[in-house]
């Protein structure tokens, strides 16, 4: 009976000394690359967006919750989850007189507030890790390949933390992960408050949503999705009431920045919104066609597990497909769920990193929009397509979601005789 409890420590220690390692590589990243590779010692690579999520955390601590879209420094165009949760820690950098990068302007090249607030940011990488560990292990991956796949999952979480600065897409995966394992455990309660959580820190898991519906079936899921809009909800009406020209125009329209991004073909049709920016709208309208559909599948396919993920990763990696103003850390979520997919101990494993990180690579580069986006997609269809899962692969046992569901139906068969 006690047997499994080393292992588990052990297991835990590891993902902890992943996490302790993205931190520690993403810290030196920042602070020794401009001096030891650009040979320029008078700043420190911090990541830019960094400092608009810092700005906002600051306004939320003087008392401005209600007014963070008001604002154009503030960049934000999702909820903010994240936002108020730094909020302390930002001030206390305060309370420390600690230096800051205002956002838009050059600021001070070394911020002292970064040696604070970077840490915090890195150890993001830790949820994502711990729960797609958790789900690997809950769809029967070994212990030796899980671990192989977890330095994989680091690696693909590294560049949207350390580069980018954008710990709330690490948070929304992590908890949006979590919340597949409680459903496949039977624990809807935790899976829709975990599904709130992963909505309030990136409003775009609601392309998850519809995959969630379709394997509990909708009965459970109108259980579940009351539970997941608590928190969202929450903040939606605290930023709509005050303030609801500004918070609506922003969540409704997502406005882009094609000059210091990537754009794509599907700019030509973006709505122009002003001061050089673009709606990104309606491409995630064409995302949210394909969530519909996947939730469909998934209803088909909800006996078997490995296809579920399947569709989630699918979900995830198609909104590199469909932007019309893309960035590199878009692609994360998608790579991340398609190692777990993959199975570690399978060759074709191995084929998923190659496109992943070729995609992660590819995201970063510069040409043309046509070349640009053809590229990004055909490694992300060649990445999803070698994450498809084949004939042989263990299925997990789904019988707690089919049973909760077949219950509800012979309730519900009981209830009208």
């Amino acid at each position: 009976m006690n047997a499994p409890q080393p292992r588990a420590r052990a297991d835990a220690w590891w993902l902890v000394v992943l996490t302790a390692g993205v931190v520690v590589t993403g810290m030196a990243y920042s602070l020794w690359w401009p001096a030891v590779v650009r040979h320029q010692s008078s700043y420190w690579a911090t990541p830019g967006d960094m400092w608009y999520t810092v700005r906002t955390a600051h306004w939320i601590g003087w008392g401005s919750l209600s007014f963070v879209y008001s604002n154009y420094r503030s960049a934000l165009v999702t909820l903010p989850g994240f936002e108020l949760l730094l909020t302390p820690v930002v001030m206390l950098s305060s309370a420390l007189h600690l230096s800051e990068q205002a956002p838009g302007l050059l600021g001070p090249g070394k911020p002292t507030e970064w040696l604070l607030i970077g840490p915090v940011s890195l150890l993001c990488s830790g949820l994502p890790l711990f729960t797609l560990d958790a789900l690997a292990r809950r769809m029967g991956i070994l212990t030796g390949s899980r671990r192989v796949m977890s330095v994989a999952v680091a690696a693909a979480v590294w560049p949207a933390l350390a580069i980018w600065g954008h710990p709330e897409d690490a948070l929304a995966l992590g908890f949006a992960v979590y919340a597949l394992v409680m459903v496949l455990d039977g624990r809807w309660t935790p899976a829709g408050w975990l599904l709130g959580a992963a909505l309030a820190m990136q409003l775009l898991v609601v392309m998850l949503v519809p995959v969630f519906v379709g394997l509990v079936g909708w009965r459970q899921g109108r259980a579940l999705l009351a539970r997941a809009a608590v928190l969202p909800g929450f903040l939606l009406v605290a930023v709509l009431v005050p303030d609801f020209h500004d918070a609506f125009y922003v969540l409704s329209h997502q406005p882009a920045d094609p000059t210091p991004n990537h754009i794509t073909p599907w700019l030509s049709l973006a709505p122009k919104l002003g001061h050089g920016q673009v709606s990104g709208g309606p491409g995630r309208l064409l995302n949210g066609a394909v969530a519909v559909a996947a939730g469909f599948l998934a209803h088909r396919w909800r006996r078997d597990v490995w296809h579920i993920l399947w569709l989630i990763a699918l979900v995830l990696a198609t909104r590199t497909v469909f932007e019309a103003v893309m960035v590199p850390y878009y692609a994360m979520p998608g790579v991340a769920i398609a190692l777990v997919t993959a199975r570690p101990h399978s060759l074709r494993w191995v084929g998923v990193c190659v496109a992943g990180a070729g995609l992660t690579v590819m995201t970063f580069t510069r040409h043309g929009r046509w070349e640009y986006w053809l590229a990004m997609t055909g490694l992300t269809a060649v990445m999803l397509a070698l994450a498809w899962p084949v004939r042989g692969d263990r299925v997990p046992d789904a019988s707690r979601v089919v049973r909760s569901e077949q219950e509800q139906e012979a309730t519900a068969v009981a209830m009208l005789l």
